[in-house]
């Protein structure tokens, strides 16, 4: 069986991309994240692979960055075409959170080791090439350190501690949605360093939610964390609470529209996220309509809710092009 060396374009979002753990998988690209084009890999590479391959399982995965090994995947399947398990996460490579290893230090190759080539971020070595051995005898007897990438097992942010020193009352409430607010903005803002702010974010809210059931706000940071995580039900159940108190907030329906788009209900979807804009016409919220039939492989309704948007530099910020057909 081959083993697949990928290229890691940016070593600041590996927590985020490669080694995040969304419901239980972890999923990567083997394409660099700039191209636009939905192939991930060619699998007639593979020896196992043909052109009507459409995915080839139990591949070893190895991420390179700059002739330094940062970690791997034991095994892996591998997937021909690009694969959107929610809006805000793509890949063409999946794996088993219990099969992903992330190194705490890296391991150097030497720069002529792995020769990717001009327009290729992946490699393939067959089982008589002579880095085979080598690359399996990494993955199977390397014994670490290794960082914890399994959600169970990973710990809060510490500044949890900062936001629950309050003992009761209104002044507790206060202090965890205060925290709830700065780590909701790290993770939409792209400054989340890993599960720890995620997991911090739905202990936060989780308390916040248990001492005021009725405050809207507390369920709608819980449905956000469970949707980070890929948790879609309880993300749905924290974010029907929300809409039953507050039926009316745009906000609402969109994160509801976005959870309901990775349970693949996107027909219910589409209908919330039209609510929404039109309690608060937003274009934002034509493009999470866009992006969702996308997803669901309708790329002609997909462009039609991009042409109403107004503003073009809403597109831009969400990398639409419409020129390029580049739809998510």
């Amino acid at each position: 069986m081959a083993i697949l060396t990928v290229k890691i374009d940016n070593l600041a979002t590996l927590r985020m991309n490669e080694f995040f753990d969304y419901a239980g998988r972890c999923w990567a690209l083997s394409r660099s994240r700039e191209k636009e084009d939905a192939v991930g890999a060619e699998l007639e590479d593979f020896y196992e692979g043909t052109v009507r391959s459409g995915h080839i399982e139990d591949i070893p995965v190895i991420f390179v960055c700059e002739n330094q090994i940062v970690g791997w995947y034991e095994t892996a399947t591998i997937y021909r075409y690009i694969r959107h398990p929610s809006l805000f996460l793509e890949g063409n490579i999946c794996a088993y959170t219990r099969n992903v290893r992330l190194l705490k230090q890296s391991i150097p190759v030497e720069g002529d080791v792995l020769d990717f080539g001009a327009d290729r971020n992946y490699l393939v070595i067959e089982t008589g090439d002579i880095r085979y051995v080598f690359f399996k005898t990494l993955i199977h007897g390397n014994p670490g350190p290794f960082e914890t990438v399994d959600y169970g097992r990973v710990a809060a942010d510490s500044r949890v501690k900062l936001f629950t020193r309050a003992r009761r009352g209104a002044v507790r409430i206060e202090g965890l949605l205060k925290g709830c607010e700065r780590l909701a903005s790290e993770i939409m803002e792209d400054r989340c360093q890993g599960l720890g702010t995620v997991k911090a974010l739905e202990e936060l809210a989780l308390e916040a939610t248990r001492l005021s059931a009725g405050n809207v706000n507390g369920w709608y940071y819980l449905a956000m964390a469970n949707y980070q995580l890929g948790f879609v039900r309880k993300g749905l159940k924290a974010i029907d609470r929300a809409v039953r108190l507050e039926p009316e907030a745009d906000d609402l329906l969109a994160m509801k529209g976005n959870l309901l788009v990775s349970n693949s209900c996107f027909e219910e979807a589409l209908r919330c996220y039209e609510d929404a804009y039109a309690i608060n016409p937003e274009d934002g919220y034509y493009v999470m309509a866009g992006r969702a039939c996308a997803c669901m492989g309708n790329p002609v309704a997909a462009e039609s809710y991009y042409r109403k948007v107004r503003d073009p530099e809403v597109l831009k910020a969400f990398e639409i092009k419409l020129n390029k057909k580049k739809f998510i």
